[in-house]
């Protein structure tokens, strides 16, 4: 009987382990969108376009501009989620230069790079 305890007492770490081990966020599954209703910045999962906003604490972002030739036009720093869509033009291409985020679970920061925004 102490065998089969302590296969089941075994199985259940391993399950436990796995578990937790899946629900870490990876950077690299990770991506920036705009919501363009709410004029928010969103976090995504590459991997099942799930929204995963919720899961972070913003600390900052920078986004950098370029004209339609690819000319740098400026750069906008973001404090919070909110981006202020109404100073870009259309024809303007909008990267994020650097988002740093804190994973509100682990109090980890993570920063993301060189992102292209789709106004």
């Amino acid at each position: 009987m102490s065998a089969l305890n302590l296969f089941l007492l075994m199985a259940g770490m391993l399950s436990l382990t796995v578990t937790k081990t899946f629900a870490q966020i990876n950077p690299d599954d990770l991506t920036i969108k705009i919501n363009k209703q709410s004029k928010k910045i969103e976090v995504v999962k590459k991997s099942d376009g799930a929204n995963v906003t919720a899961s972070f604490k913003f600390n900052k972002a920078n986004i950098d501009i370029f004209d339609r030739g690819g000319d740098y036009a400026g750069t906008v720093e973001l404090k919070d989620w909110s981006v202020p869509l109404d100073e870009f033009s259309t024809d303007e291409i909008i990267k994020i230069s650097v988002i740093s985020l804190t994973i509100i679970e682990n109090g980890k920061t993570i920063e993301l790079k060189d992102i292209r925004l789709q106004l």
